[in-house]
């Protein structure tokens, strides 16, 4: 008796597979770091400007970067039209980008999540400041005269350690602030289950 079995079968799969890599801001927060250093042991002025400009440019991708993650990862269809919104107004400046994304996730906004949308975008206002007359070309000078007179330009007394361990400790805050709010937009996600990757380490 012949209890072979012959089977044929065709299995068609089409299978959509994208594979991407994103360089991290966190490239430059290294930048930043190896400047710090470089300044801390020759106290050099070009070297505690890099600090400035590194720092900001630091924050301002990181923030860009991770409200960016957290959209992608939380959005999907059929809300992904919430992302489609986002990936078009990438341009958008930090301020408009920050209330943008908590009113995403809130509505109306809290008066303790806007507390912190505020707090991140008042030390981000304070950190570009600093780093848009080092990047936009003010002068950074001083000067004395042969009748006793001596002057220094806003951007030149910017450029002490005080100055930079006070932009850091901001930073700090900016950082804080926004762990914090992750941890308030977690509990609206649907899809996101964790945010501890998008958080801030303190410098």
């Amino acid at each position: 008796m012949d209890y072979s079995i012959n089977l044929h079968e065709t299995i068609k799969v089409s299978d959509f597979v994208k594979a991407e890599t994103e360089i991290d801001a966190v490239i430059y927060r290294q930048e930043f770091e190896k400047y710090r250093q470089t300044y801390l042991k020759g106290k050099s002025d070009h070297d505690l400007i890099f600090c400035f400009i590194f720092l900001q440019v630091y924050i301002e991708c990181f923030l860009h970067q991770n409200m960016r993650r957290v959209t992608e990862m939380e959005f999907k269809p059929p809300r992904d039209h919430i992302l489609t919104t986002w990936l078009r107004g990438e341009r958008r400046k930090i301020p408009q980008k920050m209330d943008d994304f908590t009113a995403n996730f809130f509505s109306p906004i809290p008066a303790d999540v806007q507390q912190l949308t505020d707090l991140i975008k008042g030390r981000f206002d304070n950190i570009s400041s600093i780093r848009n007359l080092f990047a936009h070309g003010h002068k950074v000078a001083s000067w004395s005269d042969s009748d006793g007179n001596s002057g220094i330009s806003p951007a030149r007394s910017l450029l002490t350690e005080d100055q930079m361990n006070q932009s850091i400790a901001e930073v700090n805050e900016l950082g804080s602030a926004w762990s914090d709010l992750l941890d308030k937009v977690l509990l609206q996600c649907k899809a996101l289950r964790r945010v501890d990757d998008f958080k801030f380490l303190k410098i």
